[in-house]
């Protein structure tokens, strides 16, 4: 045999060489995108990054206090509704 075994089958028509070669041309160019990447992530001018937490520790806390009380709140109506 003097094809690399592809794992296709012998009657499909393609031959390493001919996969390689098409393969080849359609590969996408790595070291551009990681050249926009880098230049996005080194940009500077933004005031206040996106994922900037902007809520303070008192505010979180009141939000999952609340979340809690209405936890409580739906938990003895269910309660409630199951005894009668």
């Amino acid at each position: 045999m003097s094809e690399r075994d592809t794992g296709y089958p012998a009657s499909s028509g393609f031959s390493a060489s001919t996969e390689n070669a098409a393969s080849s041309y359609d590969a996408p160019d790595a070291s551009g995108s990681t050249a926009e990447f880098r230049a996005f992530a080194s940009r500077s001018g933004e005031p206040d990054s996106p994922w900037r937490m902007r809520a303070t520790g008192r505010q979180i806390a009141l939000l999952a206090a609340a979340v809690i009380v209405v936890a409580i709140v739906l938990a003895v109506i269910a309660i409630n509704v199951l005894n009668s």
